[in-house]
């Protein structure tokens, strides 16, 4: 017997808690795409159609996705892979089931698959806020053991049942709710500002892949390949974070040279200290040095986007420096925190300097998107002359 009951799963009969927390974001998610394309002046049908689509073939890519790494576990019983209500479904594989249902919608309406992403970006992530708490209901997505006392508490962490006692783990699930609630903030702002037709969704995608590289890490069921600690949707979260980078980089044509370059370099940078660090904490100690290497290495890059936007702009640009000495100061600091600690055991301290990685990252996201973009001086030098 366990120490004491668990949670009940089910709402009333055979309904789950957690099939009525998907029904309410899927609501949530209509309500706010459908006042997006109304805004646009977009038909309602537009959205009901892409429900349509998007709800079964993000449940079947999930499925999918989740099913191709774990083929071990199903390999012998093909029809267990339609047990989904015995769990398995992976976020990634239901994006793509939900990119596929885009591309077709946009196709029948007539309009470009980047302005529905954009419209539906903000619904996805409020939805997956919302989908968190039915893994809290279903004791499941939680994170590393607590052993220490003072840390035993919610919201830093939740008791999960082991055999027939509690034990104190990582509430993982509601590290990523919070992001996510973050994150639909955000791109209620980046809405406002956009660049161009998929800014939205990119920036989802840049911001959730940051976080998610960084909670990944601390998860107990992570879908693994090679070894148990090379994480699934940590990689993916780092290509996907690299390639927005990049695209950013490579959309600024007439501007690229060493200034808009370092940012791109600079996001590499982050990336490696970010997975360099799953290895160091789970197995390769060793890697410590190197990660202190890197902080310092980022550290520099920082200044040096500072010293040749300076020169290269003429002025001194407080919208571009303050971000950047800001992440000067988190690896100095982080850099100084781990002074002593070669030998030690540095899970938290790997965790901090991934979070700091990643902001960095988003930093350098939104220099290549808005104060590097050739656009971006235009309008600001016309806003000016009016003023003027």
């Amino acid at each position: 017997m366990l120490s004491r009951p668990m949670i009940n799963r089910f709402i009333f009969g055979g309904v789950s808690w957690y099939a009525v927390l998907i029904v309410l974001s899927i609501l949530a998610g209509y309500r706010l795409a459908t006042r997006e394309a109304r805004r646009q002046r977009l038909s309602d049908d537009l959205i009901v159609d892409f429900l349509l689509l998007a709800i079964p073939l993000g449940i079947i890519g999930a499925r999918l996705y989740y099913v191709f790494f774990r083929w071990n576990d199903y390999s012998d019983d093909w029809l267990s892979i339609l047990k989904i209500h015995e769990g398995g479904l992976a976020i990634y594989g239901g994006i793509i089931g939900g990119l596929i249902a885009a591309r077709l919608t946009a196709k029948r309406h007539g309009i470009s698959v980047l302005r529905l992403l954009d419209i539906v970006a903000p619904s996805l992530v409020l939805g997956q806020a919302i989908g968190r708490w039915g893994n809290y209901i279903n004791m499941e997505a939680y994170g590393l053991r607590i052993s220490e006392t003072a840390l035993q508490f919610f919201p830093f962490a939740v008791e999960i049942p082991v055999g027939e006692v509690w034990y104190w783990h990582m509430a993982t699930f509601f590290y990523e709710f919070c992001a996510d609630l973050v994150i639909f903030a955000l791109l209620r702002l980046v809405r406002r500002h956009k660049r161009m037709d998929g800014d939205v969704f990119l920036w989802y995608l840049l911001l959730y892949a940051s976080a998610r590289a960084v909670i990944e890490g601390l998860r107990d069921d992570s879908l693994t390949f090679i070894s148990d600690f090379v994480r699934i949707s940590q990689v993916l979260s780092g290509v996907v974070c690299f390639a927005i980078i990049l695209y950013f980089f490579l959309r600024i044509r007439d501007r690229i040279g060493l200034v808009t370059l370092l940012p791109v370099i600079d996001a590499a940078l982050c990336i490696a200290l970010a997975m360099i660090g799953e290895f160091e904490r789970n197995a390769y100690s060793s890697l410590f040095r190197f990660s202190q290497i890197l902080l310092i290495a980022l550290l520099l890059s920082k200044l040096l986007i500072i010293a040749l936007w300076t020169l290269d702009s003429g002025k001194r640009d407080r919208t571009v420096a303050l971000p950047l000495l800001l992440g000067a100061f988190l690896n100095l600091a982080v850099f100084l925190a781990g002074l002593g600690r070669a030998n030690e055991d540095n899970t938290y301290l790997v965790t901090i300097r991934q979070i700091v990685a990643m902001l960095q990252l988003c930093i350098d996201g939104w220099l290549l998107c808005y104060p590097f973009s050739p656009d971006h001086r235009t309008t600001a030098a016309r806003m000016q002359v009016r003023k003027a």
